[in-house]
């Protein structure tokens, strides 16, 4: 009977253990697992990476080379205006016959330097120790700047050939047309009368240029000329020489 027992416990046991291990039982509960994440492509607000550290070399800024400088050319020197003559040196004596003692020929006057932009010439011949001062001998104008003087001995003439006219001079307030000088020399009027002093005078030879021709007629003044030419002289000369008398 005990032998039964046991026999029927040990195929109970068979059957329990060929039912768990076997497949005709139910499948196992199976454990859900996590969702793989989709990759998310980075965007423009990514953060930039860091920039280096590493230190630049520094770059000696090149230095253009400095324009050579041009030597300033030389300046060619403007002479100035003079004027001079052959029949005397400046300071000396007026020779006779240039003077009422002699033959009252106007003198050989030369000049150079005349500027640039001058029209004409004009020459005005004073004495400056007379009573009253500045006793007239010789006007002369509208003279053209090309002339580089005038010859010895002009002619008594109102108008030259070349356009030069000539004026009164101071003689012509007290002499009358036709007179002589003591030594016998017709007194011009017109045109170069020369040194007639008493005793040792100056007298001065004084040339102008002007921009432009004076608006005169012939036989002007040695005053009309001056206003005429006021604010249009570009420069002047001086020649200064004296006469002593004869008599």
């Amino acid at each position: 009977m005990q032998k039964s027992i046991s026999l029927l416990l040990l195929a109970s046991f068979v059957a329990l253990f060929v039912t768990g291990c076997g497949g005709t039982g139910p499948p196992p509960t199976s454990v859900p697992t996590e969702p793989t994440p989709t990759p998310v492509p980075p965007t423009a607000t990514s953060v930039p990476a860091e920039p280096s550290t590493a230190t630049p070399i520094p770059v000696e800024p090149t230095t253009p080379p400095a324009p050579e400088t041009p030597e300033p050319a030389e300046e060619t020197p403007v002479a100035p205006l003079e004027i001079s003559s052959s029949a005397f040196e400046p300071g000396g004596e007026i020779p006779v016959q240039y003077s009422c003692d002699g033959e009252n020929l106007s003198p050989r006057l030369e000049w150079s330097g005349v500027p640039e932009g001058t029209e004409s010439l004009a020459l005005l011949v004073d004495d400056p120790d007379s009573e009253p001062p500045g006793f007239v001998h010789w006007v002369v104008y509208s003279i053209p700047p090309t002339s580089a003087g005038l010859p010895e001995g002009v002619p008594a003439q109102a108008a030259l050939p070349d356009g030069t006219l000539q004026g009164t001079n101071d003689f012509a307030l007290f002499v009358g047309e036709g007179e002589t000088f003591p030594g016998g020399a017709p007194i011009n009027r017109i045109g170069y009368d020369g040194p007639c002093p008493g005793n040792k005078h100056r007298y001065v030879f004084t040339l102008y240029a002007l921009d432009t021709v004076l608006d005169l007629q012939a036989e002007a003044t040695m005053a009309e000329v001056s206003r005429a030419m006021e604010g249009l002289v570009l420069d002047e000369a001086e020649l200064i020489a004296v006469y002593t008398p004869q008599r």
